[in-house]
């Protein structure tokens, strides 16, 4: 059992910080990586992690000190509202999975945040959710693939103001002899979406692409968030679990008549709760429900290496959609490998 000192024991670290208690996959998403031509990855500017809401004054306080200054949040805004309820709706026991307060909490520890959702609220509809459920739980790799096409179809504005301020830091050049800032400055860029591993995994997928990291590689990283929600599997499973539009979809889905988009967005809305009782499952029926559920909070390497593929063969590469869907120009992408790859020293 986890302590308050030490809540989660089984995490590496680095590239884990296990001291900070209330938040899931929190690390530095550079650690270790490279790129083909051998240069390393600016460390203490990249950071990740789950869902931010459950930190109080003192945690977000732990959270600057590792060099985080900035907090990106691209959830939606049920999400940010409500937590993991915006996603699968309140658990049985009616209790909240966020703290009131978090943002000024945040503010009280001298970290900014910046409200950048990949979805906008007609793309969080019941319909648009639905589609969400029924790719991450695919059997076939392809299931993420199209779920991270969709983030990158909606998520050029967002991703965009993200690295337009990696771009835009007055950082030591790689030398280390010039420094325009603030000597105790935190520059570090914190990003995470519910679970830190789709939306904010296809942006690192995108950013480590284009700064040259092999892809597997950028796998690996990615891969490492089976880790980081390991503490949060259980429940998170649990609760998907007992959502009625998941229950009602693997139902559906076992007697081989597939829900239409109407239907699922009725279950969603809890504007129809047949099938709610999972006693009356079939032990097969609840295990592959359960199997559906691991594959939605999973992050296989081969997602990434799919989805990587993906990106070059829909969006023409990293810098294209750089340039074409989040805006960025020659500068700013010039200033970004600047900023965040360090050349070997000859």
């Amino acid at each position: 059992m986890p302590s308050p000192d030490n809540p989660n024991p089984t995490l590496p670290s680095p590239p884990f910080y296990t001291h900070i208690p209330n938040i899931n996959n929190l690390r530095l998403a550079t650690h270790s990586l490279t790129t083909t031509s051998g240069a390393t990855l600016r460390p203490d500017i990249l950071f990740r992690s789950a869902e931010v809401a459950k930190l109080d004054t003192a945690g977000w306080t732990a959270v600057r000190d590792i060099g985080v200054g900035h907090v990106f949040d691209l959830r939606s805004k049920p999400e940010v509202e409500k937590g993991w309820a915006g996603i699968v709706g309140d658990d049985a026991s009616g209790k909240q999975d966020f703290r009131p307060g978090w943002i000024q909490a945040m503010e009280e520890a001298g970290v900014k945040r910046t409200w950048t959702p990949v979805f906008s609220d007609e793309d969080y509809s019941p319909e648009k959710l639905a589609e969400r459920y029924a790719n991450y739980m695919d059997e076939d790799v392809k299931g993420f693939v199209e779920a991270y096409a969709s983030i990158l179809t909606d998520g050029g504005k967002a991703y965009g103001t993200i690295l337009r301020y990696l771009a835009g830091l007055s950082l030591p050049a790689s030398d280390g002899t010039s420094n325009n800032g603030k000597e105790d400055e935190k520059r570090g860029a914190l990003i995470h979406c519910t679970a830190g591993k789709d939306r904010t995994g296809i942006f690192f997928g995108l950013l480590f692409d284009f700064l040259g990291v092999p892809r597997e590689q950028i796998a690996e990283e990615y891969q490492l968030t089976e880790l980081g929600l390991r503490p949060a599997r259980d429940e998170i499973v649990e609760r998907l679990l007992t959502s009625p539009g998941f229950r009602k979809y693997m139902l559906a889905q076992s007697t081989g008549r597939p829900l239409s988009k109407e239907e699922m967005a009725q279950i969603i809305q809890g504007r129809d709760s047949e099938g709610s009782d999972t006693s009356k499952f079939p032990p097969e029926i609840l295990e592959k429900g359960r199997q559906a559920a691991l594959r939605m909070v999973g992050s296989r390497k081969e997602s990434m290496l799919a989805s990587l593929e993906m990106l070059n063969e829909r969006f023409g590469g990293a810098e294209r959609y750089m340039r074409e869907k989040c805006g960025l120009g020659d500068g700013e992408l010039e200033a970004l490998r600047r900023n965040l790859v360090v050349e070997k020293k000859e």
